[in-house]
């Protein structure tokens, strides 16, 4: 994660490098004002305020919609030379804000999922880019590079909520990261030398500087509104290619769908020594995503049927708990072999009857699988799949992989449909601002003719 001074210095010393020579020398006799832009860096955690970190504040709609309009006011000044220098520098202040803002969403961006388009989408996205490589070498490396890969993971609005350690409740933090929690001391290093920089290059300066004062000029607000009312639509065109932007973030870039996997493989074994042909596994229903459940096993020489069922939670682990009861009879042989197994198919019967779902897999079967399509919740809910093989031949033994895959699905259609709507809109406000500067195109041509 970006640590709260780390957002501070780091967002500064971006800032502060990217800055025109003009402007820097603007900031150099005025140290004090861009440590107030800079404060903007932070601006986006104000959301801890109400208890949901990384939510509302962390969307790229509301900073991006005010450095988009003051880009769209300081065009118009240039155009027009409306402003006065406190005009000019209002114009400045709002705009290194805003790019304060966005810096800050980008540094967070790859830190646990946020709410990167609110209003427009209520689902939380994170981005994971990964340099690939690949196991072959080249030259004298023992790998080769392959490229950039980007990832974006998308979480529903409950689960987005509930991810980041700051919203979750004392039990669950304790839970998450213990009683203590260790910085490592080269990580903490490195911010702080981050912090250091920050403070030498902006910082401390403003101590040694001298403010040259200015006259007050009078205030033209209202001058300033008015003329920017009237000149908005010769830049619709910025405002259009904002629209068109998002709308290609949101919708395709993203894509129409996003799928998250989740596999655990264990062993069906039956042998003179150990006895285990189940598999049990806990998972969970994720709102705004439909839930597919893929069962499959190895098939050998021993014939074998398998049961899968979906079952409450009492009688999930009502299962488990018995059937660890009877295998410990056995280990401890207290039990025969023979009366293990009766025991073990005495389980099988219960627990089918008190199932919503139960599903016969017979000898080949197992190899093709199944598919278990759950349909989206309004919140999460767990789901209890159990496994089992329910009919061999005693007499052999048999040793198999036996997975269960789970995939949440995001279908990304109302996305898509909010991206072509975006992007629609943002056509249509460049066509209308080409439409209102036909008329003085033609007339321009006419003279030039």
């Amino acid at each position: 994660m970006t640590y709260t001074f780390t957002h501070i210095a780091l967002q500064g010393l971006i800032v502060w490098l990217l800055l025109s020579k003009e402007n820097r020398e603007y900031y150099k006799e005025h140290r004090w004002e861009f440590l107030l832009i800079n404060i903007f860096a932070i601006l986006p955690d104000i959301d801890l305020l109400i208890g949901t970190h990384r939510s509302y504040t962390h969307s790229i709609i509301p900073p991006a919609f005010v450095l988009l309009s003051f880009i769209v006011v300081g065009l118009i000044n240039k155009r027009t030379n409306s402003f006065d220098e406190k005009g000019k520098r209002i114009i400045r202040f709002f705009k290194l804000a805003a790019i304060m803002w966005l810096l800050h969403i980008g540094l967070d961006l790859g830190w646990d999922p946020i709410l990167l388009f609110w209003p427009i989408d209520t689902n939380f996205y994170e981005l994971s880019v990964y340099l690939r490589f690949e196991n072959q070498p080249w030259l004298f490396f023992p790998l080769s590079f392959l490229g950039i890969i980007p990832d974006w993971r998308i979480y529903s609005f409950q689960e987005g909520t509930g991810m980041f350690f700051v919203d979750l409740t004392q039990a669950e933090r304790s839970q998450y990261i213990g009683g203590y929690w260790d910085l490592p001391i080269e990580q903490f290093g490195l911010h702080l030398v981050i912090m250091i920089t920050w403070l030498v290059v902006i910082v401390l300066p403003v101590f040694k500087w001298k403010k040259k004062r200015k006259k007050n000029e009078s205030n033209k607000t209202g001058k300033i509104l008015k003329i920017t009312w009237k000149r908005i639509t010769k830049q619709l065109t910025l405002i259009g290619l904002f629209f068109i932007g998002v709308g290609l973030l949101l919708g395709p870039i993203i894509g129409r769908e996003r799928v998250v996997n989740y596999q655990v493989s264990s062993d069906y074994v039956n042998t003179q020594n150990y006895f285990d042909p189940t598999l049990g596994l806990v998972f969970a229903n994720r709102p705004q995503s439909s839930t597919e459940l893929i069962f499959q096993s190895e098939y050998g020489l021993t014939p074998y049927n398998t049961t899968v069922v979906l079952t409450n939670n009492n009688t999930f682990f009502d299962f488990f708990n018995a059937f660890d009861n009877l295998t410990l009879q056995y280990y401890d042989q207290n039990i025969t072999y023979a009366d293990m197994i009766i025991g073990y198919n005495s389980l099988i019967t219960p627990i089918v009857e008190e199932s919503y779902f139960v599903e016969y897999l017979i000898h080949e079967e197992n190899s093709e699988g199944i598919s278990i399509v759950l349909n989206e919740t309004t919140a999460v809910e767990n789901n209890y799949v159990i496994a089992l093989v329910s009919q061999w031949n005693i007499s052999e033994t048999f040793y198999y992989e036996a997975t269960i895959a789970i995939e949440y699905i995001f279908l990304r259609t109302e996305a898509q449909i909010e991206g072509l709507v975006m992007g629609l809109i943002g056509l249509t406000i460049i066509a209308v601002d080409q439409l209102i500067d036909l008329p003085k195109k033609k007339k321009i041509l006419q003279k030039e003719d």
